[in-house]
């Protein structure tokens, strides 16, 4: 089947109770892996797109396979880029032929994939463009503020005390030298890089910028922001728990159609962890001289001010 060492993210093959039903079926050629996304219509038993491009050795991909019969389409997508589509033409008679028969994961009939296979999700559902955006681990991303509007960003101003930038809400233009974010793994724990982050799970953000960490602490020693006296919020060179968030989301889907992870666009709200109380990122109208918008660790999270929406960075 597939006698390589490639590594990669969603890969699947499923097959019916005939051999001929490939809805929706996922090869990759051998020595090449060329990827071949297959399905099976009422015209055809094996449609779809053939060997498309060619995959690394040693390198993580995320891989995604949309077919809708309603559209009448495959879509393929490596690393949330969309690569390649069939059309079915005769959308009055031609149909997709989906099954119920066993998930073969890794392998077909009998032979096996040689390499790593992580994350595997099926959906019964097609996902959209937008939802195909999944934010993993190592992503680029940015925050903004929903009630204004504005970027969670750095203006080169510094807390004298502790010496650490200033987190401020920055202009309704990204600025992709100071607004821009590396989403990392917990304190202390590992992540595959490339694997998407679940929901309600403990991460941290790395500023592109300053190689720092998104920080906050106590407000003990007058350890608060200038004009609300909340908790501030900084950029930490070093690492700590202190840079740990716990990440949930607003726009909550019906259990049934909740994949569970973070996507591009989804809203959220982020709690410091180590906290006496988690409080959240919050954000508000109150300005800076500068323009720029004061940030603190505030609240429980119910107040729109807590609200921010997380943008993929391409």
């Amino acid at each position: 089947m597939v006698p390589t060492k490639t590594a990669f993210l969603n890969n699947f093959k499923i097959i019916g109770t005939e051999d001929l039903v490939r809805t929706p079926g996922f090869w990759l050629t051998e020595n090449r892996s060329a990827l071949h996304a297959r399905f099976s219509g009422n015209w055809n038993c094996n449609a779809g797109i053939d060997g498309l491009g060619g995959l690394l050795l040693d390198k993580w991909y995320h891989l995604t396979y949309t077919l809708s019969d309603s559209e009448k389409r495959l879509d393929l997508y490596i690393d949330s880029e969309w690569v390649g589509f069939y059309s079915i033409q005769d959308v009055k008679t031609q149909k997709v032929v989906f099954n119920d028969g066993p998930l073969y994961i890794g392998r077909a009939f009998a032979n096996g994939f040689n390499g790593v296979i992580s994350n595997v999700r099926y959906f019964n559902w097609r996902l959209c463009a937008q939802e195909n955006k999944l934010i993993l681990y190592g992503s680029k991303i940015a925050l903004v503020i929903v009630s204004t509007n504005k970027y969670l960003s750095i203006k080169g101003n510094k807390y004298e005390k502790i010496n650490q930038y200033m987190i401020v809400g920055n202009g309704r233009k990204i600025d992709l030298d100071n607004d821009v974010w590396t989403v990392i793994g917990q304190y202390g724990t590992s992540v595959i890089a490339g694997s998407p982050v679940p929901l309600n799970t403990i991460i941290g953000f790395n500023h592109q910028a300053t190689g720092g960490n998104l920080h906050s602490h106590d407000m003990n020693d007058g350890r608060i922001t200038p004009i609300s006296k909340q908790q501030k919020v900084t950029i930490n060179p070093g690492i700590s728990r202190d840079n740990d968030f716990l990440i949930q989301r607003y726009n909550s889907k019906s259990s049934k159609d909740d994949p569970g992870y973070l996507m591009n666009g989804d809203i959220i709200c982020l709690f410091h962890i180590t906290t006496n109380k988690p409080a959240a990122l919050y954000s508000h109208s109150v300005l800076f001289g500068d323009g720029t918008q004061e940030v603190s660790f505030h609240g429980n999270g119910n107040d729109e001010n807590s609200k921010w929406r997380i943008e993929l960075i391409d």
